[in-house]
């Protein structure tokens, strides 16, 4: 409750009987939700609004590489580009112009890796980074940032969270920014957040706001990740239905299913290995939005595939479709500017386990 209370802060008050209502800028903001949507505007309150999409912000990655893929589709939507407490962040080749109208701010980030032609607008965008290279030369280091760095912290996390969880078969997390690793072991967390606030935890979920989890868990029927910005990292784990969800980041995953592994990235580079139960019929989904998906999968030999693909602006590389008697497996693939590549790895079934 805490969690999402944190979030309706300056929206919402509480009373002296305990009950919550909304402050003059919640009513604001529900008459803007309220005229967005078409409804009656109960409390008649002038607002202006410019109607702009909201940027899409990176935080708490360790490596992140930027596309051309990437900044067309968020020039397409209208949004920018923002990049905050990342290790490493690389840049493709981009056109100069496209990338100066799209990357609004990067803060925070130890080290930027650029084409020569990007190195002045990188700069320029820059706060608060400790260096920036390109291909062509040894690495810069900007005085005046070095400076700045010794005066200026970054948002240090801090351990809230390092104890058991209770078991679940179903798990579901969402991470507005950060990091989440999960491996097999017996259920526990080790949660890092800039507070307490930041952290919530039920039976079968967990909500977190910039945080870094590192969590070790059994076997799952269901596992579902939603993160907005950042890195997922799943591995070592039988989980029968997989649903990945990234707003701009990272995702590595190895892990075995016998029944649905969908897969959905805006923004950002995908990849690892799944293993599919022999005798089951699986589905793998995979959508890029401006990214970069390049997934191995393992099957038998004699598995039905049958794939299906959706292109808007982009590259799919597929199994070839085929009849098989060992279960049937349907992939779908739908790109809107990007790549997916998925590469079969055939194994005997009994080393498939």
């Amino acid at each position: 409750m805490a969690f999402h209370l944190k979030k309706l802060e300056g929206l919402i008050t509480k009373d002296s009987q305990g009950n919550y209502m909304l402050t003059e800028e919640g009513k604001r903001v529900l008459a803007i939700i309220n005229s967005i949507e078409g409804q009656y505007n109960n409390f008649n309150i002038p607002y202006t609004t410019n109607n702009n999409p909201p940027p899409l912000i990176i935080r708490y990655a360790d490596n992140i590489t930027v596309t051309e893929n990437m900044i067309i589709k968020l020039r397409n939507e209208g949004r920018k580009l923002v990049i905050k407490d990342v290790d490493t962040v690389e840049f493709k080749h981009i056109e100069p112009k496209l990338l100066s109208e799209v990357l609004e701010l990067i803060e925070n980030v130890n080290v930027i890796k650029c084409t020569e032609d990007l190195f002045e607008i990188v700069s320029y965008k820059s706060k608060n980074v400790g260096s920036i290279s390109t291909n062509d030369e040894n690495e810069r280091k900007s005085f005046v940032d070095s400076l700045i760095s010794l005066f200026l912290p970054k948002r240090q996390l801090k351990i809230v969270y390092n104890a058991p969880l209770q078991y679940s078969g179903n798990l579901r997390i969402h991470l507005d920014g950060g990091v989440v690793k999960i491996r097999r072991g017996d259920p526990h967390l080790l949660a890092k957040c800039i507070d307490l606030e930041d952290l919530e935890i039920q039976k079968d979920s967990i909500n977190a706001d910039g945080c870094y989890l590192k969590i070790t868990y059994p076997d799952l029927n269901s596992l579902e990740i939603s993160l907005d910005g950042g890195t997922v990292d799943v591995s070592d784990l039988k989980i029968n239905n997989l649903s990945i969800e990234v707003d701009g980041g990272v995702v590595d995953i190895n892990v075995v299913s016998e029944n649905e592994v969908r897969l959905s990235l805006n923004g950002g580079k995908m990849g690892g290995k799944i293993v599919f139960i022999p005798n089951t019929n699986p589905n793998l989904s995979i959508q890029v939005d401006g990214g970069i998906s390049n997934m191995s999968i393992t099957i038998p030999e004699d598995m039905t595939v049958i794939t299906n693909s959706n292109i808007n602006g982009g590259v799919v590389t597929l199994p070839k479709s085929r009849i098989g008697k060992n279960g049937v497996l349907k992939i779908i693939a739908s790109v809107n500017g990007g790549v997916i590549t998925v590469n079969e790895d055939i194994h005997d079934e009994k080393k498939i386990k």
